[in-house]
């Protein structure tokens, strides 16, 4: 059994019927080498039973605490069904990118069912007439984030190792008695260290509350520094998406000429697109736009994992009120140094550290009082765009003999914030997905079209 950290159970307790913590990710694969039979689903599923081994988290479903005294557990299922969890549809033709980006908006906004493990995969037949084939992946966020899902993808999609592979473990249903004891020992071992937290996160914040009294570039705070935007509006359930991929040599050159971050060179990509996409609108705001930037919280040399939600957020202004494309990549780069600063001085996990204190029947409602005070509040948001940016690997990865093409990976979105923008790097080129509500983004190609440019500026900027 293990505990679901608070940052897990976190993403359980936002969750709503129109707000999903799922994680729907799509992996397109190129044509099978001439003589290699296309996938079927029968193939898929030896395939995955051949590996499941190597990810025990897919054997793993949620074990409730009674009367939400604390987080769940994670136990091995005991009615565990593989067939369960694999499923295959083909698209209408053509099968082009209109009908993939359909079936993958079609997915983002489904809950997954808690009795079983929170994921599904589904063999999408049809891509490109019918010549190729893709895998949706729906996983939970409270189950793994973007670091995890790319390691789990990576045990999939690679070669079996050399050797026997490590045994199942026993599936076993706890008793009620057993978990609701553990639980209370566990929490009154955690609740006795809240005075000295307490009195630790003051001094933290007072610290980082100094330092912008300072003279450094300005950060916006973690609630309400953000202008109102489109992109904040609550809107339905339905989601819609859209994506491209850009060559990873363009950004490098940015970043090499600028002497920034290769995440600073995305930020200000998703700047100037974000500018352009709302002056086109007349609905750009005076003051500059606020992204929500999760950051990996696994410390150097921590061997890779499969589960768990490891990562940190800081915001940064995009300078969208900055007409220059350079001038704004500086003005960014300059406040991801300082945001990571505050960052660092406020404690990467301390947030985390109060979310494993504080049990799901008060966790759940204090989400859903911030969710409301928010979509409540029109002028001021706490960000507005949140985006991710993660390396996948630059090894060449196959499904049954045939190869990876493209990884594009999707963040959840809420219903005060309706747009989410994940980049993935896989081999020489970077994925950009956009997830959004459609009262946040009425036509996602052409904030798709704004990125492009947005990063075609900064390529001539810095030729």
């Amino acid at each position: 059994m293990h505990r679901l950290a608070g940052s897990d159970a976190g993403f359980l307790f936002i969750e709503t019927p129109s707000q999903t913590s799922v994680c729907v990710d799509l992996v397109e694969l190129a044509e099978p080498p001439e003589g290699t039979p296309p996938l079927t689903l029968t193939t898929l599923r030896a395939w995955f039973e051949e590996r499941l081994p190597l990810i025990p988290p897919f054997r793993w479903r949620l074990e409730h605490v009674p009367l939400q005294l604390h987080h769940p557990l994670w136990i091995e299922d005991p009615d565990f069904d593989l067939d369960y969890h694999l499923r295959e549809r083909t698209l209408p033709a053509p099968g082009g990118l209109e009908e993939i980006e359909a079936f993958h908006a079609e997915h983002l906004p489904l809950l997954l069912d808690h009795r079983h493990p929170l994921w599904r995969v589904t063999l999408v037949h049809g891509l490109d007439g019918g010549r190729r084939q893709a895998l949706l992946f729906q996983i939970h966020h409270a189950l793994a984030d973007g670091a995890a899902i790319l390691y789990t993808m990576a045990q999939l999609f690679h070669p079996l190792p050399d050797g026997p592979l490590p045994p199942l473990a026993p599936a076993e249903q706890p008793r009620r008695g057993k978990v609701l004891g553990q639980a209370l020992r566990e929490q009154a071992r955690s609740w006795r260290a809240i005075p000295s937290m307490f009195k630790d996160t003051k001094a933290k914040f007072a610290a980082a509350e100094a330092r912008r009294a300072e003279e450094h570039p300005p950060v916006p705070r973690a609630m309400g520094d953000a202008p109102g935007t489109i992109f904040n509006l609550p809107g339905p359930p339905r989601r819609m998406t859209a994506r491209t991929r850009v060559p990873l040599a363009d950004l490098q050159q940015v970043r090499k000429a600028v002497g920034c971050t290769m995440n600073d060179v995305v930020l200000g990509v998703v700047g100037g697109g974000l500018r352009s996409y709302l002056a086109e609108r007349g609905r750009l705001p005076e003051g500059s736009l606020v992204a929500n930037v999760p950051v990996s919280g696994d410390p150097p040399g921590t061997p890779p994992r499969s589960w768990g939600n490891r990562f940190a957020n800081f915001f940064v202004f995009l300078a969208t009120d900055v007409d220059d494309p350079l001038e704004r990549l500086h003005t960014i780069a300059e406040g991801t140094v300082e945001a990571k600063v505050l960052l660092e001085t406020q404690g990467h996990f301390t947030l985390t550290e109060w979310l494993e204190r504080i049990p799901p029947f008060v966790g759940r409602r204090g989400a859903r009082w911030m969710i409301g005070r928010n979509a409540r509040n029109t002028e001021a948001a706490d960000y507005n765009v949140l985006v991710s940016n993660v390396r996948f690997t630059d090894d060449d990865f196959a499904v049954a003999g045939t190869d990876v093409a493209a990884v594009y990976l999707t963040g959840p979105i809420g219903d005060d914030a309706g747009l989410n923008i994940t980049v993935v790097g896989y081999g020489p080129w970077l994925h950009v997905t956009i997830d959004a509500s459609p009262v946040a983004v009425d036509d996602p190609h052409e904030l798709i079209d704004d990125l492009r440019a947005s990063l075609a500026a900064l390529v001539a900027c810095t030729a």
